[in-house]
């Protein structure tokens, strides 16, 4: 009974953390009610998901150590993470 709230602390936990890294919150939020610590061991083996950005209405998705959006006088890189 003393480890309920610790296992209802797993869902929103997963959740949380799956959104942070692009993926669905409420999938992994049913999946941490399920599978309360192997939840997060798989999250923290996903990779994220591409975010995509608009630039003069071309979506471009974020990469890592890449230019991406090149024109006279303006350079995008993403953000370092």
């Amino acid at each position: 009974m003393e480890l309920l709230p610790l296992l209802l602390l797993h869902p929103p936990i997963s959740g949380y953390y799956a959104k942070s890294k692009g993926h669905s919150f409420w999938f992994w939020f049913v999946m941490g009610l399920l599978l309360p610590v192997i939840s997060n061991v798989i999250l923290y083996f996903l990779k994220d998901k591409p975010q995509s950005i608009v630039i003069d209405n071309v979506p471009i998705f974020e990469q890592k150590d890449k230019i991406l959006y090149s024109k006279p006088g303006f350079e995008y890189r993403p953000k370092n993470k």
